[in-house]
């Protein structure tokens, strides 16, 4: 990180001690909160970030509104589907539809909900936290994704502007993302290579490696959750991806996904299912050609699954017995007092494939 950056973390911790103390309290309640949970003890301001919540300033687009709905005739059609699958990737043990009922609003998919967490981990002071990561994640664009990737901040995603850059955690988690899986794997010098991603959600990272990749030779996104394919499809089109690059292949069609892939991603959705279900998709990848397997867990330092009763399991083993070694694993910003000032320890898990 550039000094200038340095001395304004610095000046930043001096000013605001308090943003640095009680992080272990936040992360009791950060962890509550992935579950579903509401905390009832805390100030009107903390409530409102623990739940569903969007940014309104950005209207909807023409008919979005009228798509995105509960009763849609293509959302029924995906839910028939996948309720007839024998797979236990089709079985949730938490994202159930009374989960969803709490944490999801269709229409305002990109705001703080259950596929991205912005003001629930950046509440209070929450411009601060986003500058912050956003000087952190500068440090390292080697792909100058800042001035290609933007953000508009439709579908409710919070944005922050600072000169006349403007951010979500949607755009920054994803240059994060890219920019490191360039530095890891070379993905960017790569002839047309292939991404998996197991538990696609609205297909936020198709939609941004689509347009920050050139070389991108094929996308395929699929996820276990119906009304997450039901968004990705509508997202996709939407935003106009490379449709001989980039598809939504329903749990249904499951059988239609390549032979082979460079990379496998999954990225905060193994931490949210049963360790049978992660073991399914494990089966699938071990079943392809697949070179490179990265896991961004919900729990720090650790990958465990979320079982019907809220106990949670270690399939760390299961992802070696799938053939895989541990190739490198570290926290996604890169500066200890920036990640103590925002209270997010998210860490990337990349494997290699052994052989």
């Amino acid at each position: 990180m550039n000094p200038s950056a340095n001395e304004f973390l610095a000046r930043v911790k001096r000013a605001n001690p308090g943003l640095v103390a009680g992080a272990a309290k936040r992360r009791v309640r950060a962890g509550l909160a992935r579950r579903g949970y509401l905390i009832s003890r805390i100030d009107e301001e903390g409530r409102r970030h623990f739940q569903v919540s969007h940014e309104g300033d950005t209207p909807l687009p023409a008919g979005a509104e009228e798509y995105l709905r509960a009763d849609s005739p293509r959302l029924a059609e995906l839910r028939e589907a996948y309720n007839g699958l024998p797979y236990p990737s089709a079985v949730q043990t938490q994202w159930s539809d009374s989960f969803l009922k709490k944490n999801l609003s269709l229409a305002w998919f990109r705001g703080d909900n259950a596929y991205v967490w912005q003001m629930r981990l950046f509440s209070g002071g929450a411009k601060t936290r986003n500058y912050l990561a956003m000087l952190d994640i500068e440090s390292r664009d080697k792909l100058g994704l800042f001035g290609k990737l933007k953000e508009d901040g439709l579908f409710g995603a919070f944005t922050f502007a600072f000169g006349d850059r403007v951010v979500s955690r949607d755009l920054l988690d994803s240059i994060n993302e890219i920019n490191y899986l360039d530095d890891q794997i070379g993905l960017s010098q790569m002839a047309a290579p292939s991404v998996l991603d197991i538990g696609a959600g609205y297909g936020r990272m198709a939609w941004r490696m689509d347009e920050a990749l050139t070389n991108l030779g094929a996308y395929d996104c699929t996820d276990g959750v119906p009304v997450s394919t039901f968004l990705c499809e509508y997202h996709l089109d939407f935003r106009g991806v490379r449709k001989d690059v980039v598809r939504v292949v329903p749990l249904s069609e499951i059988d239609t996904l390549r032979d082979s892939y460079t990379l496998a991603v999954n990225i905060h959705s193994f931490s949210e299912q049963s360790h049978a279900s992660i073991n399914w998709w494990l089966d699938q990848i071990a079943k392809r050609d697949v070179a490179w397997l990265l896991i961004v867990p919900n729990t720090p330092g650790e990958l465990l699954s979320t079982e019907a009763g809220g106990t949670r399991e270690d399939f760390m083993p299961d992802v070696l017995a799938a053939g895989y070694e541990l190739a490198d694993h570290r926290t996604i910003y890169q500066n200890d007092d920036m990640r103590e000032m925002i209270d997010l320890h998210d860490e990337f898990f990349l494997f290699k494939k052994v052989g």
